[in-house]
């Protein structure tokens, strides 16, 4: 399958499609409609999914981790070994408990507020590089999306990972692929693939270390054990793929709002005070992460 030639919705109660443009174009609308109509769906695709759309379904079906595991956060064609639990194949998000608090608190220091503040420098200063570089094509027509969002998240996480920052057309390919159009077959090589790429660079850390985040999950222990390979190359795909492509979707839905709302524009500008509370504000709007659960 192909991404235009993706079967028509026969009913959002029985068929819906996540991955179909329609969807994409009224989500919101579409969980309204099946609130009055058919509060929990179901699909055939994918090998068989159900969407919950009241508050009060999707709250308690997060928090049951004896009857829904979290080894396949993404709803696709792929259906992972169940076997795989608690560990998962990307941890921490792919982890049950009691794994995925000791998973996660390994990360934690990575992602501290002043590990944080590390960074805000240097990402500050590619914000304005970036926005130089759109300035200087004198052009009355830009994309804020392809010329400015996308490649904030990539450099960032890529001087995380110790990746390199070129890398970032091939980031967004491998976000496209997994993320953006699941079940839709590209047809590419395995030497262009994710997998592919993560082995290459964990063995280069291994022929040589160096000062990043690959190389310090290489050497972690985690319960006086050291991660599997299998775990470094999973949470590194996790950090690659959901690092960039949740931080770009939100930075682009924030922009996309205040285009369209001058007035909210304007208290951007006139009031700095309300910077932090419009930015929480937009991470709850525009929620930019979409989580699935396995039937245990």
């Amino acid at each position: 399958m192909t991404a235009t030639d993706r079967a028509p919705i026969e009913s959002w109660e029985t068929d819906f499609d996540h991955g179909h443009p329609d969807y994409a174009a009224r989500a919101p609308e579409i969980w309204e409609e099946l609130r009055e109509t058919c509060p929990i769906a179901h699909s055939d695709r994918y090998g068989g999914t159900w969407l919950p759309v009241r508050h009060d379904d999707v709250s308690e079906i997060s928090k049951d981790t004896d009857h829904f595991s979290s080894v396949s956060v993404l709803v696709g064609d792929f259906r992972p070994d169940q076997s795989a639990a608690p560990v998962g194949f990307a941890p921490p998000i792919t982890s049950d408990p009691p794994f995925h608090q000791v998973a996660r608190r390994f990360l934690l220091p990575a992602f501290s507020p002043k590990a944080i503040a590390d960074l805000e420098d240097s990402t500050r200063s590619l914000c304005h590089g970036l926005i130089d570089e759109i300035e200087a094509t004198n052009s009355p027509l830009i994309d804020a999306s392809v010329q400015y969002t996308q490649h904030i998240p990539v450099r960032v996480i890529a001087k995380m990972l110790g990746v390199p920052a070129e890398d970032g057309d091939r980031f967004r390919g491998f976000i496209h692929r997994i993320i953006e159009t699941p079940g839709v077959s590209h047809g590419v090589d395995y030497e262009d693939t994710l997998d592919a790429y993560l082995t290459r660079m964990i063995e280069a850390r291994r022929r040589q270390p160096t000062d990043d985040l690959i190389t310090e999950m290489m050497n972690a222990e985690i319960d006086g054990e050291p991660l599997t390979e299998q775990h470094v190359h999973g949470t590194v795909a996790l950090l690659l793929l959901a690092g960039i492509d949740t931080t770009w979707s939100a930075i682009g839905a924030s922009l996309w709002h205040l285009a369209q709302h001058p007035e909210h524009r304007r208290r951007w500008i006139e009031e700095p005070e309300i910077r932090q509370f419009a930015i929480e504000e937009f991470l709850r709007f525009y929620a930019p992460v979409t989580m699935a659960r396995v039937v245990a």
